[in-house]
């Protein structure tokens, strides 16, 4: 018990709860294999953990400039990496999706770009101009002769698409650290899809027209980001009896 209530706090409500699941399970092969007499598993408690409870991790503008900032674009990696990281913080799309990303999937013609998301669902987003120059430069400059039809390819042999979503995440945690950005809570590539999210919140876009632009399938998932606009929500809050001490 007083190994749970000392790290239970570590985590988030989730990883608790996973976190106690496991101890049970242990628990639980304990008493199969004899070890112990007394169930234990029943002894570990639970662990709550609502929907939509937490705050969403941002950068501001200006934090999301200095992380781009910090790419060397005089290198191929640079102009890699800061190709990337504007995918991220322009259309806010998910690392999965840029690993994913094929040569066949720019329309150049029209200024277009076709990504595969969740469920292989196919959406057609605007390619805007900034970050099409950003995939100019380094198809021309820094992209690897390759048979690969991926966008983008490791720099290290051999050059083929990267081989998950977990090299485009670090490419995000590697940027963040290098622009000295450490009071997040969650540094990787989604943190500028929640980045993007709140500038749009903050411009004056609907959630409706914020869960259309990052592609939600469920209202609730964009609903999230409702509680970061403190001044409207403080239209609704409701005085405190007595007034505020």
């Amino acid at each position: 018990m007083t190994f749970i209530e000392r790290h239970a706090r570590d985590y988030s409500p989730q990883s608790a709860k996973h976190m106690c699941s496991a101890i049970r399970a242990f628990m639980r092969f304990l008493q199969y294999r004899g070890y112990v007499a007394a169930d234990l598993a029943s002894c570990v408690p639970g662990v709550r953990a609502w929907q939509l409870t937490s705050l969403p991790t941002y950068l501001l503008p200006d934090q999301v400039q200095t992380v781009l900032n910090g790419c060397d674009r005089h290198t191929p990696v640079g102009r890699r990496d800061y190709a990337i990281l504007l995918l991220l913080a322009r259309l806010g799309l998910r690392a999965n999706e840029i690993a994913l990303l094929t040569l066949d999937d720019i329309d150049w013609r029209i200024g277009q770009l076709a990504v595969h998301g969740k469920g292989r669902r196919r959406a057609e987003l605007p390619l805007p101009a900034e970050v099409g120059a950003a995939m100019v430069d380094y198809l021309k400059h820094g992209r690897p002769q390759s048979g690969s039809r991926r966008v983008f390819l490791r720099h290290l042999a051999p050059h083929i698409g990267f081989a998950s979503s977990a090299a485009v995440s670090m490419i995000a945690t590697m940027a963040l650290t290098r622009a000295g950005i450490d009071n997040v809570s969650h540094k990787g590539a989604h943190l500028f899809r929640h980045s993007l999210a709140t500038q749009l919140l903050r411009a004056g876009a609907s959630l409706t027209q914020i869960g259309q632009v990052l592609r939600h399938q469920d209202h609730d998932t964009t609903r999230i980001y409702a509680k970061v606009d403190i001044a409207s929500l403080r239209t609704l809050g409701l005085p405190w009896p007595g007034g505020v001490r």
